[in-house]
């Protein structure tokens, strides 16, 4: 992103407590060797002398949302992308200053821990910047200098020509604004998305995450899957990216859409409750209703599918749109009801599935004992439960390696 004079304020926060500042600050204690190892290596050797304040940064941006996660280990994700994308920015002005020629500046050494900390502690009690006001002022002065111009102009021409100038305009500006609210806008939010100070969640293999979004909808994130903001979400914007499976209780009542980006698929919705599945390796989007209904069409155009309560569809890389049946559905989205469904599914695609929702490591012994057809259905509460009723249903015996990875064989015929 090269133009960062549009980014929005940040939202006003009441004022820290104590106890949470003295748990911020020890935090911050305990990670920070780690953090500026990070911010180090996200910066490059050029750099490294910012990795402090990269540190800094990059904690303070992620703190406020450490509330949001409930999986373990997903807070470190999102500090992970704090210092990445603090480290970013970072890299875009040092590239500006660059091209316009500015002023080197001096390298020096990371602060010590203690001193990092009491920096900390030093921005915390900063008095806040009032952005409304400054986004008054700037707005005042815009229109200050309109008005100045507006006054010349008149001064030195007839009215004929001005009126016709400010007709010519406003035309052009509407005309612009039609042409803004469809391709063009579809543009603006993929760049948004797109953009290094966009937010990720994401819940590793084996991990599910409940998340509460800016708008008042919960997500529901699934193993091995990522959700994808732009910054601007929940205000100028109600867009994301699904990479993976998540399921969406959309709050209501709000003037956007709520509006998923999936593989080549977008789905809109109002308030409702719906699922979307899209693994890249699947090479499908799956979308399931589960209360009220959504609409669904391919990036490339199309007229909209309407999804009701109860149904799903599948959209294919070439663009077409078909319903899923009772099982099909199932099969792809039973994971929301803490369920895992197989029928006739070849073992060496379940065997992947219990190894994103399971974290499992295992391999077969015998590629060929991978095209042996599976039906079953598996509670998600236990890996080696899962495990075990798999090798059933398949005829498999399980074992294991020199690396204790388990290794499934073929069962003794009887």
């Amino acid at each position: 992103m090269s133009d960062l004079s549009n980014v929005a304020a940040p939202p006003s926060t009441s004022p820290m407590s104590a106890a949470d500042e003295l748990e911020l600050t020890r935090v911050y204690r305990e990670r920070y060797p780690d953090l500026v190892a990070e911010a180090k290596d996200a910066l490059g050797s050029e750099l490294e002398h910012y990795s402090g304040k990269i540190a800094q940064q990059g904690m303070l941006d992620a703190w406020p949302h450490r509330t949001e996660y409930t999986v373990p280990g997903a807070f470190d994700g999102a500090l992970h992308d704090a210092i990445r994308a603090a480290a970013a920015i970072q890299r875009q002005k040092h590239a500006a200053l660059h091209q316009r020629g500015g002023a080197r500046v001096p390298h020096v050494a990371p602060l010590s821990t203690n001193d990092a900390v009491a920096k900390l502690v030093a921005v915390l009690h900063e008095a806040p910047v009032d952005h409304d006001a400054a986004v008054r002022a700037s707005r005042e002065a815009s229109k200050h200098h309109a008005a100045e111009h507006v006054q010349h102009v008149g001064r030195t021409r007839s009215w004929k020509g001005p009126a016709i100038a400010v007709v010519v305009i406003a035309v052009a500006i509407v005309g612009g604004s039609t042409l803004l609210s469809g391709a063009g806008e579809e543009i603006a939010v993929k760049k948004a998305i797109a953009a290094e100070d966009a937010r990720t969640l994401s819940a590793a293999r084996g991990q599910r995450g409940n998340v509460d979004l800016a708008d008042g909808t919960k997500a529901r994130i699934g193993s091995d899957s990522r959700l994808r903001m732009p910054r601007a979400f929940g205000t100028t914007m109600r867009t994301a990216e699904v990479d993976g499976t998540v399921s969406f209780t959309v709050a209501p009542g709000q003037p956007l859409p709520f509006t998923i980006l999936a593989g080549n698929a977008i789905v809109t919705a109002t308030g409702t409750r719906f699922t979307v599945r899209a693994f890249p390796e699947e090479q499908a989007v799956v979308v399931g209703v589960e209360e009220g209904s959504v609409s669904v069409r391919v990036k490339d155009g199309g007229d909209p599918t309407d999804v009701a309560a109860g149904q799903a569809v599948r959209v294919t890389p070439d663009g077409a749109v078909t319903v899923l049946d009772a099982v099909a559905s199932d099969v792809a989205l039973a994971w929301v009801r803490d369920s895992l469904v197989f029928t006739d599914t070849p073992a060496r695609v379940v065997l992947n599935e219990l190894s994103r929702w399971f974290s499992l490591s295992a391999t077969l012994a015998d590629s060929a004992l991978g095209a042996r057809p599976v039906t079953l259905r598996l509670g998600m509460e236990s890996s080696g439960s899962a495990t075990a009723a798999f090798a059933k249903a398949a005829g498999l015996t399980i074992g294991f390696d020199k690396q204790e990875k388990v290794v499934l064989s073929a069962a003794p015929q009887r």
